[in-house]
């Protein structure tokens, strides 16, 4: 049956999923949000507005190019999008499916072995180097925890363009960030404990699905710091970083349809700090 997914119609995928859903529930995702069915014992599908052509190519660049003896990424059969209502299309991921508890699932209390593994993950992802423009596998504007909300709003095809979306943020603290000295790397931007697998064999799955507990969250960045060898000068673009995604959060930056911004930004009135 999982030979058809290549082949079968989408509408006819799409009643498959909506029947799989009816009869086994989800095992993965949210009602209302992107949603992940099990539709045979080897395939599974991550379905929502929220699953985009973006997220189904980095998944299969994943999967081409990290060692799956450190981490196992799913395998892409089939992506489309239902485009029935033209302005939000539904997004359809067709991947393979791979046993095991998530560590949402699991007791981490002292789960230090855990970390340094999901550090040595970390580690594998940024010996994947880019091509010199930054951004999504597939190109357009960033998406993702450290662009807000509506992502960048804009293409950035350099670490120049880069700077210069986040310094128009960092103003409101008077910093600035110079990302030009780093290489572009791999990124997964939410290894929250929902989207880690721990297989059956114990070895480590990185799944595609936010908040996780605080002595999780430090137990990772301890484990990451240690194994990257991170430096004082980069902790500090790191803070940088998520300052300027808290005022993405708080203000927008970009002029929406139909919405005319002040021309500049030092005419607006005082902002509340963004260091809490």
């Amino acid at each position: 049956m999982d030979w058809l997914v290549y082949v079968l119609p989408q509408q006819c995928l799409i009643r498959l999923c909506e029947q799989a859903k009816a009869r086994n529930g989800m095992i993965g995702g949210l009602e209302d949000g992107n949603q992940v069915i099990q539709i045979s014992k080897k395939v599974v599908v991550k379905c929502g507005y929220g699953v985009t052509p973006g997220e189904a190519a980095t998944q299969k660049y994943a999967c081409q190019r990290l060692s799956r003896h450190v981490v196992r990424v799913p395998q892409v059969y089939r992506y489309f999008q239902d485009h029935s209502d033209p302005t939000w299309p539904l997004g359809f991921l067709f991947m393979e499916h791979i046993p095991g508890l998530t560590l949402a699932d699991l007791n981490l209390s002292g789960a230090d072995d855990i970390c340094e593994r999901l550090a040595n993950i970390v580690s594998e992802l940024r010996a994947v180097t880019g091509s010199g423009t930054p951004g999504p596998i597939d190109g357009g504007m960033f998406q993702g925890y450290l662009w807000g909300d509506n992502g960048t709003r804009e293409i950035l095809r350099s670490a120049e363009d880069m700077n210069r979306w986040l310094n128009k943020r960092l103003q409101l603290i008077n910093k600035t960030i110079d990302l030009r000295p780093y290489p572009l790397v791999f990124c997964h931007l939410d290894l929250c404990r929902r989207n880690i697998k721990l297989m059956e064999d114990s070895s480590a799955a990185a799944a595609q699905c936010v908040n996780d507990d605080a002595t999780y969250r430090k137990s990772l960045l301890q484990a990451i710091a240690k194994i990257t060898r991170t430096t004082d000068t980069e902790t500090e673009c790191v803070d940088l970083l998520l300052r300027a995604r808290a005022a993405s959060l708080r203000y927008i930056f970009e002029p929406l349809e139909g919405t005319g911004m002040p021309a500049d930004i030092n005419s607006w009135p005082p902002p509340p700090p963004l260091n809490s």
